[in-house]
């Protein structure tokens, strides 16, 4: 028998079935649908996601829906009214509406969350990518500044300032949230770039010619962008609870204009005839804050690259 024919190529010893190949054709998955079908497989996180959703379109078209249109009109209906179907939540000491009043209250209370994140996630990537890339005594100037101010009380430092400097407005409260709300993100970040630089990506980066600003945003930080996502979920329910302590302490957004510890602010004082002028906004702060954090605790495990399946 001539030994030719029993040889046979590698392509011919590992050729696979055309239905075979066509099926793992079919289940590859590209890295954000891993990603996406972890994420929706952690019911308590898919449940916060949708709550957010429904709650920031609740808040986007409450001027649309009739009835609802005038959240701060005075005798709408008679005062401390029930709960019915035209006022599923009954109205305030004045007449107002109270939904109507909610739903505005949460569209600036999550708006202040949001905006004052964005800014915060910034300005502390920003600080954390600097002290971790070149370390040294940039990084011990920035990290000292950083430990400076989350040794100071951050409740009593936001009342003085409030006291001194904010004017009652949502974009007062804004700035004055995110200018101390970065600290978090700062040290994160300059953990995530002391480990992420001397990794082998970086060092061939290095070779080619990356330095600098390119080293450090373009090839490092999108490799820390799991850890800051998670981060800035988890911040947008601590600027929550922060902009309602502040407004119904009086420092934060001012009356008339609502917002969700405002509200509480304002039926404080009619606890006893009227106690869901204070449920109502507290259960909403206590729904979106737990549904913001669930979605946090989702992202962190979706995005975890030593949990993700291939």
């Amino acid at each position: 028998m001539d030994t030719s024919e029993q040889v046979q190529s590698p392509e011919e010893d590992f050729e696979l079935p055309q239905e075979l190949t066509t099926e793992l054709t079919q289940k590859r998955r590209s890295q954000g649908r891993i990603i996406f079908d972890r994420f929706v497989r952690n019911r308590a996180a898919t449940v916060g996601a949708v709550f957010l959703v429904i709650m920031v379109l609740c808040c986007l078209i409450i001027p649309f829906i009739p009835g609802h249109t005038t959240p701060d009109a005075v005798g709408q209906t008679t005062p401390f009214a029930g709960i019915s179907w035209q006022y599923p939540f009954g109205a305030d000491n004045l007449g107002r509406d109270t939904f109507a009043r909610a739903m505005i209250g949460g569209r600036i209370s999550l708006l202040v969350a949001l905006s004052s994140m964005l800014i915060s996630i910034l300005l502390g990537t920003l600080i954390g990518a600097l002290a971790g890339y070149y370390g040294g005594w940039i990084d011990n100037i920035l990290m000292r500044l950083t430990d400076t101010i989350l040794t100071i009380p951050l409740y009593l430092l936001l009342f003085v300032l409030s006291a001194t400097f904010a004017d009652g407005t949502p974009t007062s409260v804004i700035l004055l949230i995110a200018v101390f709300g970065w600290t978090t993100s700062a040290r994160l970040v300059r953990g995530e770039f002391l480990s992420l630089k001397q990794r082998e990506f970086v060092q061939a980066a290095t070779t080619i010619g990356a330095r600098g600003p390119r080293l450090m945003f373009y090839h490092i930080l999108p490799n820390a962008a799991g850890p800051i996502i998670v981060n800035a979920t988890l911040l947008v329910g601590s600027n929550i609870i922060l902009e309602s302590v502040l407004s119904f302490f009086g420092f934060g957004v001012s009356i008339p204009v609502a917002s969700w510890g405002s509200m509480i602010n304002q039926g404080r004082d009619y606890f006893d005839s009227s106690p869901r002028l204070i449920l109502i906004p507290g259960i909403l702060i206590f729904l979106t804050v737990l549904s913001c954090n669930l979605v946090g605790d989702g992202l962190r495990d979706a995005l975890d690259p030593h949990m993700t399946e291939r």
